[in-house]
Parts: C-alpha cells; sequence; structure tokens
C-alpha cells in the first residue's frame, strides 16, 4: 500500500455509512462491511488517539491489469499500520 493512494479522510461513523451492506444473510438491518464487519472492528480495535481512517484506491493501471484495489486504511504517525480491502478485480 502507498501513501499517494489515500483518497479521503474518514471518521468510523462516515465508513460506516459508506460501506453498509443488505444482505438476507445477515439480517434484516444493514451491517457495516457485511461479511467482512470482523475485519472491520479489528482494524479498529487497534486505533489510539491520533491515529486516521482513510479511503484508498489504487491507480487505473492496477484496475486495468487486474489488480486493482480499494479500502480503508489505519494510519498512525503518517504511517498505515493495517488495512481492509472493500472492493478489488
Amino acid at each position: 500500500m502507498y501513501k499517494d493512494w489515500l483518497q479521503q479522510k474518514l471518521t468510523i461513523e462516515e465508513a460506516e455509512s459508506k460501506n453498509l451492506i443488505f444482505d438476507s444473510r445477515l439480517g434484516a438491518k444493514g451491517v457495516p462491511f457485511g461479511f467482512g464487519y470482523a475485519a472491520w472492528k479489528a482494524l479498529i480495535g487497534q486505533m489510539i488517539e491520533g491515529d486516521e481512517l482513510w479511503e484508498f484506491v489504487s491507480p487505473a493501471d492496477t484496475w486495468q491489469e487486474q489488480g486493482g484495489r480499494a479500502g480503508i486504511v489505519l494510519v498512525r504517525n503518517g504511517e498505515v499500520v493495517d488495512a481492509i480491502v472493500t472492493l478489488m478485480n
């Protein structure tokens, strides 16, 4: 993951709202990150004061070459600590 892939800083609430998945196998209500909810909880469980969440998207050429990735990263002191992938091709 490269820092230039970072797109937009998010709050936990914004990230959950943008990634709300509705699937009957998960119940009647939407679930943030759907079947990836446990990974999401593990990611935010690592957060300490001053950490940031960012959306990331790999460059256009990675999507054209079937290697594109997008998701959420945890950034601490300007360094990526961990990430979850929400979209890939």
